[in-house]
């Protein structure tokens, strides 16, 4: 038979198991590869740059805490201010009253 060399030849019949397996096989093959290259990409980030990115937000942290102190300082001494007015206030208006 002279056939040419690209001429398809005759496949026998595969077995429906086979098959199904053989498929399995391949998407199990595409689904590891596509984890490889997902991981490949995402880079890990050097170690010195995570440690500056923790001691700056321990640095921010500390001064939004300064911050939240100081101004419940302050709302507090003017309550407190506040408070002394009101009660002279009432003071004078019962000297008044009386």
């Amino acid at each position: 038979m002279n056939r040419a060399y690209y001429a398809y030849s005759k496949m026998q019949m595969e077995d429906p198991e086979e098959v199904q397996h053989r498929r399995a096989q391949f998407l199990i093959h595409k689904s590891l590869q596509k984890s490889d290259s997902i991981g490949s990409q995402r880079k890990q980030q050097p170690i010195w740059l995570k440690m500056k990115v923790c001691k700056l937000k321990i640095k921010i942290g500390r001064k939004l805490k300064r911050m939240r102190k100081s101004i419940l300082l302050k709302f507090s001494k003017s309550h407190v201010v506040c408070y002394k007015q009101l009660v002279c206030q009432l003071k004078s208006w019962k000297r008044a009253l009386h």
